[in-house]
């Protein structure tokens, strides 16, 4: 039932939490709204149109299917929980639906959502070898990650509930994958907020945007992109921005 009302699957560590808290969770048949601190990620294809265009439709849904199938994997194996498909964009919330407020395990969330990121990136190469071996088409992507206040809950009516993650904070990571699109340095470009970096210490090799204005938000945000975590066995090669493991 608490399955239904998400309307997905999740990780088993999330599921056992929900199956534990079930009674606080569930009121007349619904999730009640709570506020809470979550990190949110939002990925997104670039030139999906493109490429929709190359395409025929009977291969373009196993090429797609395909690829969200790997992002979904990525999502699941790093305690995230996908709210839902945009097309071809995900929108994934990690630190739900259950609140906490020890900034330590917040900071564990924003972790797991840079390092789903960052699995995504791999799962994307993999992706892009294996479709150029059969010669489809190659793709790239765009991650945003901001962490910050929402809330959270069942939206809709009996008959076709949703679980809803409103707040600034989800406008603000959807806005960080979009921002300056043609600005594409990697295939897998993570971008994040000072908010999540904030929680994530030294953890990663991040390289700063500076302060950007962001659609349709007041407040400009100082922004990074995630390059790779600091304690990788990868060498970045500044130069041309690769990543190349050790000999």
């Amino acid at each position: 039932m608490v399955m239904t009302l998400l309307g997905q699957s999740t990780s088993p560590a999330i599921a056992e939490t929900l199956w534990q808290n079930r009674h606080e969770l569930l009121a007349k048949g619904k999730l009640m709204g709570q506020q809470l601190t979550a990190t949110l990620l939002f990925t997104d294809l670039k030139g999906s149109s493109r490429i929709a265009e190359q395409l025929a439709p009977e291969t373009l849904f196993p090429w797609l299917n395909e690829y969200l199938e790997a992002m979904t994997q990525a999502v699941q194996d790093h305690q995230g929980v996908i709210n839902k498909f945009t097309g071809d964009g995900v929108m994934a919330v990690f630190g739900v639906p259950v609140s906490h407020s020890d900034p330590a395990i917040i900071a564990q969330d924003a972790q797991h959502a840079v390092d789903c990121a960052l699995d995504m990136a791999e799962r994307l190469a993999k992706l892009n070898r294996h479709w150029l071996a059969h010669n489809l088409p190659t793709a790239q992507m765009r991650v945003g990650i901001y962490t910050g206040s929402v809330v959270v809950g069942s939206l809709g009516s009996k008959a076709r509930l949703e679980y809803g993650v409103i707040g600034d904070s989800v406008n603000t990571a959807s806005r960080l994958e979009s921002l300056n699109k043609q600005r594409q340095p990697t295939p897998c470009r993570i971008l994040i907020a000072q908010e999540t970096l904030n929680y994530l210490k030294d953890a990663y090799i991040v390289e700063s945007w500076g302060t950007l204005s962001l659609k349709g938000k007041d407040l400009a945000v100082q922004v990074y992109r995630v390059i790779a975590p600091r304690n990788t066995s990868m060498v970045v090669d500044t130069a041309s921005d690769s990543i190349e493991a050790k000999a």
